[in-house]
């Protein structure tokens, strides 16, 4: 195959063809299409050694001139040589060509490698390859697609010719193949170097463009190299931190040993102390048998008041087992009520059936005398017509009388005299015949009218008289239902007073239990709180059960830094640079600031604040002072409902820490506990801020405090769940901490206490189902309010007040809130037959589109 130096030699060689395009070169000042050879030929010899010897040949060693007879054409060698003249001709250039092309064809395979390049040169100039088409055709190698059938001789003028033509068609690659650029065949390499260059610039390119992702990778790692050297230099201060805690801590041990020297030393001196309080103790031991029979006496009254429990307890079941009975004989009662009005129903039903019969009778009475009317005046005219048709043919008669005669001379003689009045006298029979057959039929109905008339007129008089006689039952029937009526209202009386006797013991056992319970928990809570204090001191441990944060951050209180900030429990000096200036103590000389108590609005607000200020001492009975507390505090409360813009400096003025204080000194005062939690329910009502101070300045427990010390009064329990509801109102974050404040003191058992004392009383469990409504404002608090029996209680409600709208709208309001989305809450509700009492909720009030709304939703909600 051809090597290197031959295809280089082939692609000079083709440059150099193309470039002749008949035009010299513009550095060349000959018109002559000529090239110039650097190199000076050789003998012909060399040109035959290079012919017959290796294809790798330098062009130089050409002869200057030989036939072209060697490549088929008919041209002569040109004459002229190169001492003569240093330019070639176009036949030397052709010949140095087919040279060329002879050494291609030296090869095993010449035609296929000469087409592999024929084909390649046609890619790239096609003028080149039209070139070598022309010339392989002159040697015969190939012919044109053109001339297969026909061969034509070719010359070298018919080539140059051709090649001036198709000098046209190049000139968009003039000034990439041009002669300028190639001067000459030897410096067609430079082409191919900037190729060369062009790809080496392109291999830079990329090469810059890796080092570019190079350096940005190296950056990257640069970076978090860096971050690495922070985090080292963060970890080197943790370190350093370790081993000062670590020399603290060694410092404390050494301390410790110091104080445990100490400690010995003291309880050495304990032992000697302690045999001299020996003597001490048998003295006390004295002292303590006194004690002993003191304490003998307290256990005997313990006895004793234990004894009158159980009687009471005994009291309590005899009365349960008489309102046992007496439900029973109202149960009783109550089925006879029923059965005696359904006989009323069913007398009222008969009575209405018979009073429709009576009036039907009258009515067809009615219609029957109007008949017999009508068949009278039938009848008379009947008659007349009758006397009509006399008195017709008697004038019938005496007309064919005075005719007769005439018929008698009929001068036609068509019919006789005789046969004519036989004839008419036929017809006026018939006539008669038929008013005689209506008259009977008029006299035959009227005889029916009349048998009917009879008949219904003595219906309707046994009707009257047994209508008389239901009238007289109806009365009696009334009578018996007032009188069971009576009976019934005095049997309620009785199981009530029952009732109120067995609350108010109830009550009262309540109470000691509470207060029992109460003060129990509370010394329980303190010997833990002690004991857990102790055991964190010595262990230095966080008190908080899930906290595990190292001893060095435990503080004095038992507590670390992240659980004090948690819970709140800072320290003092914290605490007074981060409360508000309304929630500071009293005592402070800023509380509120003296421009806001000075406002001239504000100036009533702090006459009364300082009236009410007065009374925070602890009176046993009501008295003057007391008087004017309670004027006080009605007087207040008017004002913030006339002007609501007051409510904005309370905190300031000190009205909510005065009546909080108040409530607190005048525990046993019912009238001063009433008015001091409605004028906190003006207080709060509609204002955030107000409810927010309240809830944290304590506020929920006075007013639970009160509802337990007077839950015998339904006035104080109504008021209390209003201030309830007003301070759970609203669903903001900040809310949910006061519903969890009310949670905690035990403001839904007193709510449900308190529907429990007044099961009837519809201002009391609407007020209470209210409350309930707006404290079911999580998952948390609705299952807080179902374990302690709230859905119970708000069906009680609505069972025992069917008739009042209020509590069932409420109580449905509150059962929606209680049950949505709380699965195991609806499937109590399904077996306590919520559904039902939705239902007839629902149908019972179709007006009121508050209980449709919730009782739908009820509904919806259980399936």
């Amino acid at each position: 195959m051809m090597g290197g130096s031959n295809g280089i030699k082939l692609r000079r060689f083709g440059l150099e063809l193309v470039l002749r395009s008949g035009k010299s070169p513009r550095q060349l000042p000959s018109a002559a299409l000529k090239t110039v050879y650097e190199m000076a030929p050789e003998p012909r010899s060399a040109v035959k050694s290079s012919m017959s010897c290796s294809p790798v040949s330098s062009p130089g060693l050409w002869p200057p001139s030989r036939s072209t007879s060697g490549l088929g054409t008919s041209g002569t060698p040109s004459s002229s040589t190169p001492l003569d003249n240093e330019f070639t001709t176009i036949a030397q250039d052709l010949f140095a060509f087919g040279v060329l092309l002879l050494e291609m064809c030296t090869n095993e395979k010449p035609t296929n490698e000469l087409f592999n390049r024929i084909s390649i040169s046609k890619q790239i100039d096609p003028v080149f390859y039209d070139v070598l088409q022309l010339t392989l055709s002159l040697g015969g190698v190939t012919t044109l697609k053109t001339h297969r059938k026909k061969s034509v001789c070719v010359t070298a003028e018919n080539l140059l010719n051709i090649l001036a033509a198709n000098e046209q068609r190049r000139a968009v690659e003039e000034l990439r193949l041009s002669s300028a650029s190639f001067p000459c065949f030897l410096y067609a390499d430079r082409y191919f170097v900037t190729k060369e260059m062009e790809q080496v610039e392109v291999k830079l390119r990329e090469r810059d463009r890796r080092g570019e992702i190079d350096l940005k990778r190296l950056a990257a790692v640069e970076q978090e190299l860096m971050d690495e050297q922070k985090n080292f230099s963060i970890l080197v201060l943790q370190l350093e931190q370790a081993q000062r805690e670590n020399a603290l801590r060694s410092e404390k041990n050494v301390r410790l040993q110091t104080r445990l020297d100490s400690y010995e030393q003291s309880k050495r001196e304990s032992d000697a102390e302690m045999i001299r309080l020996e003597a001490q103790v048998q003295a006390q031991a004295e002292q303590l048998a006194a004690l002993q029979t003191s304490l003998d006496k307290e256990l005997g009254r313990v006895e004793t008041l234990q004894l009158a429990r159980v009687s009471d307890a005994e009291e309590k079941q005899g009365l349960l087992f008489e309102i046992l009975k007496l439900k029973e004989e109202k149960r009783k009662l109550t089925a006879e009520k029923q059965a005696v009005e359904a006989d009323c129903e069913a007398i009222a039903r008969k009575v209405g059936g018979e009073k429709e019969a009576l009036e039907d009778l009258e009515g067809r009475l009615a219609q029957a005398i109007y008949r017999w009317e009508e068949e009278q005046r039938m009848r008379r005219r009947a008659d007349r017509q009758t006397e009509c048709t006399s008195l017709q043919l008697l004038q019938m008669e005496e007309e064919r009388s005075k005719y007769s005669s005439v018929l008698q001379q009929s001068p036609t003689g068509k019919r006789a005299p005789k046969a004519s009045l036989s004839y008419v006298l036929e017809l006026k029979d018939k006539e008669i015949e038929e008013l005689t057959y209506q008259l009977q039929e008029s006299i035959n109905s009227q005889t029916m009218l009349q048998s009917d008339v009879t008949r219904q007129q003595s219906e309707c008089v046994e009707l009257l008289s047994e209508r008389e006689s239901l009238l007289l039952q109806k009365g009696n029937t009334q009578h018996e239902l007032l009188s069971l009526n009576s009976q019934i209202q005095e049997q309620q009386g009785i199981i009530t007073g029952l009732h109120e006797q067995l609350r108010r013991a109830n009550g009262e056992i309540e109470a000691l239990n509470s207060r029992i319970n109460d003060f129990e928990e509370e010394l329980e809570r303190q010997a833990k709180k002690k004991a857990d204090e102790e055991k964190a001191r010595k262990l230095r441990q966080c008190l908080t059960p899930q906290c595990d944060a190292p001893q060095y951050l435990v503080g004095a209180s038992g507590y670390c830094k992240e659980c004090e900030e948690r819970s709140g429990q800072v320290a003092p000096s914290s605490i007074k640079q981060q409360r508000h200036r309304r929630h500071r103590s009293s005592d402070d000389a800023s509380l509120g600031g003296a421009g806001v108590r000075k406002n001239s609005k504000n100036i009533p607000i702090m006459k009364l604040v300082q009236v009410l200020s007065g009374g925070n001492a602890d009176f046993r009975v009501e008295g003057p002072d007391q008087q004017q507390l309670l004027e006080a505090l009605k007087q207040l409360t008017l004002m913030l409902k006339s002007d609501e813009s007051l409510k904005d400096d309370l905190p300031e003025c000190l009205v909510i820490k005065t009546v909080l204080a108040l409530m607190h000194h005048q525990k046993n005062s019912f009238v001063l506990q009433l008015e001091c939690c409605r004028c906190l329910g003006v207080v709060v009502f509609n204002h955030d801020r107000n409810r927010l101070i309240v809830v944290a300045e304590g506020g929920a427990d006075p007013v639970i405090a009160a509802m337990k010390n007077f839950h015998l009064e339904a006035k104080m329990q109504e008021t209390s769940c209003v201030l309830l509801t007003n301070l759970a109102h609203n669903c903001e974050f900040l809310t949910e901490t006061n519903r969890q404040r009310i949670l905690d003191a035990n403001g839904i058992d007193a709510v449900l206490s308190a529907m429990q004392t007044f099961p009837q009383h519809c201002g009391v469990q609407k007020r209470s189902c209210w409350a309930l409504l707006t404290l079911a404002g999580s998952d948390l608090m609705c299952d807080s309010i179902a374990m302690r029996g709230g859905l119970g209680a708000i069906i009680a409600a609505m069972l025992n007040c069917p008739a009042d709208e209020h509590v069932q709208y409420y109580g449905s309001w509150a059962l929606v809130n209680l049950l949505s989305g709380t699965e195991r809450l609806q499937n109590f509700a399904r077996r306590e037959g919520v559904q039902e009492i939705a239902q007839a909720a629902h149908a019972c009030f179709p007006e009121h589109e508050g209980i449709q709304e919730k009782t739908l939703e009820i509904l919806q909600l259980l399936g």
